[in-house]
């Protein structure tokens, strides 16, 4: 057993080695205006729920044959964090944690037929020209809300999740540095809709407030960077 395990752990690093691979770390910029207006209505605290974050990943990569169009299949975990003051007494801390595959397509439009064969192509030719994709990202993400109630009591006592879709749009630049070493910054804005916190419905009970589904509207600025070790010249 050990054998047979010890082989499948050299395959997987053998197959590691031989593909292209790439980490990504983003800041976003959000709004949730549904789940803002309920806090804001019942704290009177004008900031918005969960405002910005942090979103980490990981992807391979693939692409057409003939064509510079290129797949970046990716797993991410992002984060953020709001205080909420209820009263002089009263203070809740919320931290939303979520998880996300997302398929993202990269398109090269200054370049679509050239014979680029992956995003790392050094410092070779026009940076602009070979650089430059159109970025769309469709996905799916789960959310995890968590709530630290104040010592007296809570609003929102219990903890949350929700999965929905989330479909970003943006472009980005591909930067060779070396032939194993690519750096890509991007931008993107996404719409991640009906997402319903179900512990919200507690609010039912205690103010003369609507919940409804929160489209969350994210704004990104971030870089990618591309290995591959498997490159040969």
């Amino acid at each position: 057993m050990k054998r047979i395990g010890f082989i499948l752990l050299l395959a997987l690093i053998s197959n590691i080695l031989s593909a292209q691979f790439g980490i990504s770390g983003r800041y976003t910029k959000n709004t949730n205006k549904a789940w803002s207006d309920v806090y804001q209505d019942v704290s009177g605290d004008e900031n918005t729920l969960f405002s910005s974050g942090i979103e980490l990943g990981v992807n391979y990569w693939f692409r057409l044959k003939n064509y510079r169009v290129e797949f970046l299949p990716e797993i991410t975990y992002a984060t953020s964090k709001t205080d909420i003051r209820l009263s002089q007494v009263m203070l809740e801390s919320h931290e939303k944690q979520s998880y996300h595959f997302n398929f993202n397509i990269q398109i090269y439009p200054l370049d679509f037929e050239g014979d680029c064969d992956c995003p790392t192509w050094s410092k070779d030719g026009n940076l602009i020209k070979k650089g430059f994709y159109w970025l769309f990202s469709p996905g799916i993400v789960q959310h995890t809300i968590a709530t630290t109630p104040s010592a007296i009591s809570s609003v929102f006592p219990e903890d949350s999740k929700m999965t929905s879709f989330r479909l970003g749009v943006g472009a980005g630049l591909d930067i060779g540095i070396t032939d194993l070493f690519t750096v890509s910054p991007f931008a993107m804005y996404s719409i991640n809709p009906s997402n319903e916190w179900a512990s919200q419905v507690d609010l039912y009970q205690i103010y003369p407030v609507t919940i409804e589904k929160a489209t969350i509207n994210q704004w990104h600025a971030g870089i990618r960077l591309i290995f591959r070790p498997n490159y040969k010249g």
